[in-house]
């Protein structure tokens, strides 16, 4: 299994041309400088400059991202409208109309030369799973910062409780793994960037429904980045952190500043206990009756939530590995991406799953995981994942598994053999006390001949009934010998069978 020559026999079965590359590269610079030759055009038009809310407008659209604006060009907009505020304290979030589309704007009140460095990080992100800011707007005089993102109205938390509440206990399994993929995609770019989330919950993963259907498939990204206000208090939010988090608030008395928070590890755990509320439909611990510190003190003991039995045991597994009490033993996101990538195929190719008694994956695929991290080195540093190696991990699994499976069913096969013999073994050993050799056979028709002579002896008999008697020990032999070949037959055969 070499990714260089699966790319070079295979890639063109799997992955979009280079042409194809190129013309949507092409097409996106096109635009992009079609856009600037109308800036350009109406700039230099006699006919009517540009004003200056237009000309900012301009510079914006056609600038580098990352960069800081005035938030006079936000907020100067003719048709910049705010429809409704949410949120409170030093940062709250309000929905806006500007040039004809729905934004959400992030405002965060503070030191923004302090922000400067954290903004142009969080605009540099470009992901389908994570919440994009798009625009970032500065009034120094107000000492206050406006981040525009895209608007999704609902969090995975208020999504949960909806369809569970409305239809059915739990979301279908295959919408459940998909949305968990999903998220795991989303962290597994930021945690290239070296961005660790820190307040990973459902309030911060942001759904919207592909199609109308109910039971549709969501798309999932995770929000809540940076600049964030200060946590809740530790009540209402330690069942998504995880017990090295716990034990530093505990220990310093501060549940908003610890930096362990912040840890590749700890999003991990935070990632497990959405898991938990996807595949059950439950909040973790809603059922304890332990609450605050006592909540805190049980978890770091090692109090997990309770899976219902009817739970499918491989994602129990791949929960309880991501909610582990030793971070080191967690996986890194990049293996999650994997392992739920493949469980994903087989669940689409196994639709047996939602009935009472589905097929299970015929091995564990984070074993697979582990053999294929040890081959490969740049799976176990968690390096960024392009879209054209995604084919070659598939395939790299999917022989794996192959291999796994053929040995365990010769292994099945071996042990079915070995009983099979010990059966036959037991046969020979029961059959063992019969003769097995003709000189032995003679020798027990020569003793049944002695008994009807002597009988002839004692009682005086005639010769003529000597002779009767000894043609009778004559047939007794024969048919004595005749019922231990029939009795060494099935030895012959059973040997021959093993």
């Amino acid at each position: 299994m070499e990714p260089e020559l699966f790319q070079h026999k295979l890639g063109k079965l799997y992955l979009s041309s280079q042409e194809l590359r190129t013309r949507l590269e092409t097409a996106w610079k096109e635009d992009r400088w079609i856009l600037s030759e109308t800036i350009a055009e109406k700039a230099s038009s006699g006919s009517r400059p540009l004003t200056k809310q237009e000309n900012r407008l301009a510079q914006l659209l056609v600038g580098p991202k990352g960069k800081l604006w005035p938030s006079s060009v936000l907020v100067g907009s003719p048709d910049y409208q705010v429809r409704r505020r949410f949120g409170s304290g030093s940062v709250y979030y309000k929905e806006i109309q500007w040039m004809g589309e729905t934004f959400v704007v992030k405002h965060v009140i503070g030191d923004t030369a302090s922000l400067t460095n954290e903004i142009s990080i969080l605009s540099s992100i470009a992901h389908p799973n994570v919440m994009q800011y798009m625009y970032c707007f500065t009034d120094e005089e107000k000492k206050e910062c406006l981040m525009l993102m895209e608007l999704i109205s609902k969090d995975l938390s208020c999504y949960i409780r909806e369809v569970c509440s409305t239809r059915r206990k739990v979301l279908p399994l295959l919408v459940a793994v998909d949305t968990m993929l999903q998220i795991a995609r989303g962290m597994e770019y930021l945690h290239s960037k070296q961005i660790y989330h820190g307040d990973l919950n459902p309030s911060n993963i942001f759904v919207k429904a592909r199609n109308p259907s109910p039971d549709g498939y969501l798309h999932a990204k995770v929000g809540g980045l940076g600049l964030s206000p200060a946590t809740n208090s530790k009540a209402s939010s330690c069942i998504w952190h995880s017990p090295e988090v716990l034990l530093e608030q505990e220990q310093t008395g501060d549940g908003s500043s610890s930096s362990s928070k912040r840890t590749e590890k700890a999003d991990v755990y935070s990632f497990a206990m959405i898991c938990f509320e996807l595949l059950t439909g439950k909040v973790p611990f809603e059922d304890n009756h332990l609450q605050g510190d006592k909540m805190s003190k049980n978890i770091r003991a090692g109090e997990r939530p309770l899976f219902p039995s009817q739970s499918p045991k491989y994602l129990v597994t791949l929960t309880r590995r991501c909610w582990h009490s030793d971070p080191s033993q967690r996986p890194s996101f990049s293996s999650v991406c994997r392992v739920l990538r493949y469980l994903k195929r087989f669940l689409v190719l196994n639709p047996d799953h939602s009935q009472p008694d589905p097929t299970p994956p015929p091995v564990d695929y984070f074993d697979l995981e582990s053999s294929l991290s040890k081959k490969f080195a740049n799976w176990a540093r968690g390096d960024l994942l392009r879209a054209s190696e995604v084919p070659f991990q598939m395939y790299a699994f999917r022989v794996l598994e192959r291999e796994r499976t053929s040995a365990n069913v010769k292994e099945r096969s071996s042990e079915s053999g070995s009983e099979g013999a010990s059966v036959c073994g037991d046969e020979n050993a029961c059959n063992g006390v019969l003769p097995d050799d003709d000189d032995t056979i003679a020798t027990v028709v020569s003793a049944d001949k002695s008994l009807p002579q002597k009988v002839t002896l004692d009682t005086n008999k005639k010769t003529t009934s000597a002779r009767k008697a000894d043609g009778k020990a004559n047939k007794q032999s024969s048919g004595q010998n005749q019922k231990a070949r029939m009795v060494r037959s099935p030895q012959l055969s059973c040997g021959r069978s093993a």
